[in-house]
Order: C-alpha cells, then sequence, then structure tokens
C-alpha cells in the first residue's frame, strides 16, 4: 500500500476499535450477555495480567490472553499504542497540530519506566493500588461512574425540557425510552460519589496534550512501557530505504517524538514510536520504511544514519533499585497507617469479596461498577485506607446488592469478586443489617413504619416485627410494630438502608459482621 493509505488504515483500525470498546463498555454496563468477552480489553492488558498474577500469587485463567498481546508486542512493538489503544486513539484526535513540534525529555521519558517497575513491585508485596494508572482501568472508571451518569443527566434533561413543547421530536423520545432505557442506557439515574474526581483526572490526562501531543503515551503510560521494553527487540522497526536530505518532516509530525534528525543522519527510538506511520507520506522522498527483521540498514555512505534499535533512554540499575526501595516504602506506610486495619465495621465490600486477598486481586477496572443494575458498588475514596483507594465498596445509601443478581462476580475479570452462583450469593454474607432505635420511626417517633420489613428480599424475612404497646408524647397508649434484626437470616444486601424513607443517615444500616454490633 501508498504511505497514505497505510495512515488511512491505521486512522480506521483506531476508529472501529474505539468504537468496539466503547460497545462492550455499553453492553457491560446493562449486563448483556455476549459470546465476546464484555471485559476483553481487559483480558489482554498485560499489565493486568502480570500485575495480577504477581499480587495474587497464582494464575489467573481469565488474562491469559494476554500472553497473545506480548506476542503481538515481540512482533510489531508499540503499535498497540498506536493502532488500537482507545485511550490513545482519543489523545490522537484531541491533540493539538501546532504543538506537534513539542519536544520530548528523556528524563521525563522514564518516569513510564519507573511507574511500571513501581506497579510490579508492589504487586509482588500484595498491592495493586498504583493499578489506577493503567489507560484500560482508566478509561473504564471514567466511562462507568462519571460519563454514563452525565449522559443520562443531559438525556432526561433534554427530554424533560422539550417533550411539551416539541411534539415532532416524540418518536424519537419514546424510540430512546422505549428501545435504549434499560439497555444502552441505565434504567433509573445512577450517583458515584467519586464521578466528579475521576472526571477531572480524565480530563488532566486530556489536558496534558496542550503541553505535548500524546503527553500521557510520552512520558506517564506504564502499559506503554511494558511495550516499549518488547518494541527494543521487535521484529518490525522504521528503517532507511533511501538516502536522507534532514529536512525533517518526519520529525514535526513524529506524535511521540520518537525521531530525531541531524546532519549527521536521522534515528527513530524504537520504544517511542507507536508505528502510526504519518511518518511515511510526511517524508517527501519516501526514506523510511516499516520492515520486518532483525537487519539494521543503513544509509549510503552514512553507516550512522538511522539507529532503530538504541533507545534514547537507559535504564540504570539505579531506576530498578529506586523504584524497588520507592515501592517498599509505600506500600509499608499505606499498611501502617490506622486505616489501614480495615476494621472500619461500615466498610462493606462485595458479595465474597471479604478475605484478604481482594485488595491484592482488584485492579480498579470498575467493571463490577458498571454492571451493578443498583448502583451500590461505588469506589472508596480513603474509607479502607490509602491501599484501597478506589476499590469498590457498597454504599447502600444510593443503591442495594440485588438478590437476583450475581453479575459482579461474573464480570471481575481477576476472581477478585469472586464468580459465585446465584444461589451461593443469596447465601454469602455481605453483611449485617443494624438498627438505630434513637432514629427509627416505630422505635423513636411511636409511628407506624414497616418499610424494611417490607422490602426484605429473604423468604423467611431476616427482619421481623413486634407489635409492642407504648406510651406516645402525648400520654395515648399505642401500639407500634417495631422492626427487628434476625442476624442468623441477614446477608446485608443492604435494600432495607436504601429503602429507609428518613432523610440523612439510615435508621437502619449495613455493617460488616464482627463480633458486638457498633454503636451509634
Amino acid at each position: 500500500m501508498t504511505p497514505s493509505r497505510w495512515r488511512r488504515a491505521r486512522q480506521i483500525v483506531q476508529i472501529l476499535s474505539a468504537i468496539f470498546f466503547f460497545a462492550l463498555a455499553f453492553l457491560t454496563y446493562r449486563g448483556f450477555e455476549s459470546p465476546i468477552p464484555l471485559d476483553l480489553y481487559l483480558r489482554v492488558d498485560p499489565l493486568v495480567a502480570f500485575g495480577a498474577m504477581l499480587a495474587a500469587r497464582a494464575v489467573i485463567a481469565a488474562l491469559l490472553l494476554a500472553l497473545a498481546a506480548v506476542a503481538f508486542g515481540f512482533i510489531f512493538g508499540r503499535a498497540w499504542c498506536g493502532w488500537l489503544c482507545p485511550l490513545g486513539a482519543l489523545l490522537d484526535w484531541i491533540s493539538p497540530r501546532a504543538w506537534r513540534t513539542a519536544e520530548a525529555h528523556k528524563t521525563w521519558k522514564r518516569v513510564k519506566y519507573v511507574l511500571l517497575f513501581v506497579i510490579f513491585f508492589a504487586a509482588l508485596l500484595g498491592n495493586l493500588s498504583l493499578m489506577i494508572l493503567d489507560p484500560i482501568t482508566l478509561l473504564n472508571r471514567t466511562f462507568s461512574s462519571a460519563f454514563v451518569p452525565a449522559l443520562n443527566i443531559v438525556i432526561v434533561s433534554v427530554e424533560t425540557a422539550l417533550y411539551p413543547v416539541a411534539p415532532p421530536l416524540h418518536p424519537l423520545f419514546d424510540l430512546i425510552e422505549q428501545n435504549w432505557r434499560g439497555t444502552l442506557l441505565p434504567a433509573h439515574q445512577t450517583f458515584y460519589q467519586l464521578g466528579w474526581m475521576l472526571a477531572l483526572v480524565f480530563g488532566g490526562v486530556i489536558a496534558l496534550n496542550w503541553i505535548a501531543p500524546r503527553f500521557w503515551c510520552r512520558y506517564l503510560c506504564p502499559l506503554g512501557a511494558v511495550y516499549a521494553l518488547q518494541a527494543k527487540i521487535s521484529w518490525l522497526k522504521p528503517r532507511a530505504v533511501k538516502d536522507c536530505s534532514h529536512c525533517a518532516a518526519c520529525m514535526r509530525v513524529c506524535p511521540t517524538n520518537a525521531i530525531t534528525v541531524t546532519q549527521d543522519g536521522f534515528s527513530v527510538d524504537p520504544a517511542e514510536c507507536v508505528v502510526c506511520m504519518d511518518c511515511l507520506p510526511a517524508c517527501p522522498e519516501s526514506v523510511i520504511a516499516f520492515q520486518f527483521g532483525g537487519q539494521r540498514s543503513a544509509v549510503s555512505g552514512q553507516p550512522s544514519a538511522i539507529s532503530s534499535q538504541r533507545s534514547d533512554v537507559d535504564l540504570t540499575r539505579r531506576h530498578l533499585i529506586g523504584s524497588a526501595l520507592a515501592s517498599v516504602g509505600a506500600v509499608a506506610l499505606f499498611r501502617s497507617a490506622p486505616s489501614a486495619a480495615r476494621d472500619d465495621a461500615w466498610l462493606v465490600r462485595p458479595p465474597g469479596a471479604q478475605d484478604n486477598n481482594f485488595l491484592a486481586k482488584c485492579i480498579r477496572c470498575a467493571e463490577c461498577s458498571k454492571i451493578c443494575p443498583t448502583g451500590v458498588l461505588q469506589p472508596s475514596l480513603f474509607e479502607a485506607g490509602v491501599e484501597g483507594f478506589w476499590s469498590p465498596i457498597l454504599y447502600t445509601r444510593l443503591g442495594y446488592c440485588d438478590y437476583s443478581c450475581n453479575a459482579c462476580g461474573q464480570i471481575c475479570p481477576t476472581g477478585a469478586i469472586p464468580p459465585l452462583t446465584l444461589e451461593q450469593k443469596r447465601q454469602s454474607i455481605i453483611g449485617t443489617a443494624y438498627i438505630d432505635e434513637n432514629r427509627c420511626i416505630p422505635w423513636a417517633s411511636y409511628r407506624p413504619c414497616v418499610v424494611c420489613e417490607e422490602m426484605c428480599p429473604i423468604p423467611d424475612k431476616a427482619i421481623r416485627l413486634d407489635a409492642v404497646d407504648v406510651i406516645a408524647p402525648d400520654g395515648k397508649k399505642v401500639q407500634v410494630q417495631r422492626p427487628r434484626v434476625i442476624p442468623d437470616l441477614c446477608i446485608g444486601c443492604g435494600i432495607c438502608e436504601y429503602k429507609c424513607p428518613l432523610t440523612g443517615p439510615a435508621a437502619i444500616r449495613v455493617y460488616t459482621p464482627m463480633p458486638l454490633p457498633p454503636l451509634g
């Protein structure tokens, strides 16, 4: 193919990959069953695979697909970054062209490698906190916790405003509500306590493009660092097939500044080249070609004219030792903090995820939050300590664990949430409900309320009502039905807390089972 067609082919593949990623994300959001794994991009992510397996000290079968991505990297180098990465595609499309000549800083280039080593060393210690920097998990979290809720609010607001005054638009609104609601759009509005923070972080990644095109890919992306290490010895490399006139046109269009042109010739850093092929049509003399094979080409009479096997960044033993010490120090500090004890009674994890290995398996991908039909699974801030940052917790004032749903365990790519059958999940104790008698309406106000008992999905009812004669504040004798929790039956689904009619904190809350119930 001609150089311009190669570039066009790459752009088409980028578009298709981004569409495919977001299609899977939408289907995951609604729990759609598909012959293709809905978490496919996570399964082929080598950073996720190796990090999760190191932390879990086990082979995770669902992540073995990443071996195909590793083989891809050894053949094509960083082509994943230039052709398939959905975040890379977004950064390409948003990048301001006028700034494409921004120079690369060699010191900054080392940052992504240091982050990669810190992630792997921390994983050896059972910590995956920095997996939040993986580009696929970053995009996943932003999509599920910020983009979709905001999109739904916009659609509902537009429908509410225009439906009474724009009858011609009624068929469109009916189409959205009848065919998209509950499939591509949530059946009801979901709220995420850290959605604004996720949007802010993602906006920061996008804004870095105004410093340099693909700033994230050049300097920060740890997944890009995995492919960059492979690219140093990959089979496909850019090579010179003619004499170079040193016009530097290729260097000006390179989005990652992988090309250096001087009067002595030009060189390509394979660790930075994302195989975007923008340089091919830019070169007026067709000097550059991407070729397979281990032989290094040289321009006639200029043996140093091209070097496609030497990286501008030399990683030393000092970087490895520094990364290891940083990992050990950070994990030690995280685990020495008071919050790291994780004995907060109100910290409730997804079904079956109360084991000590949960944080060593959770990659903070937010797949569970996307697929949860009620929005109860929320990203944590510091409720579980710094080490548990952005791991999922149950926020039962915003949702509840549906008694007929086991989707979170089925979608979790690492097994942090076990893939329980529906019957196993119904027997799994998430927590136990606790009634605050100082706030409960029948207990504190002597007025009737049976919402929690009515909502309890347990067949034998984990909440019972006791008829009690009491003296009301006006001196009259009245009979009220006071709710009482049966701990042996309660699984902690939280629907009682979610449905409690009180404003503010509910009168009934779910806590993690402990020898004694918490007070207050």
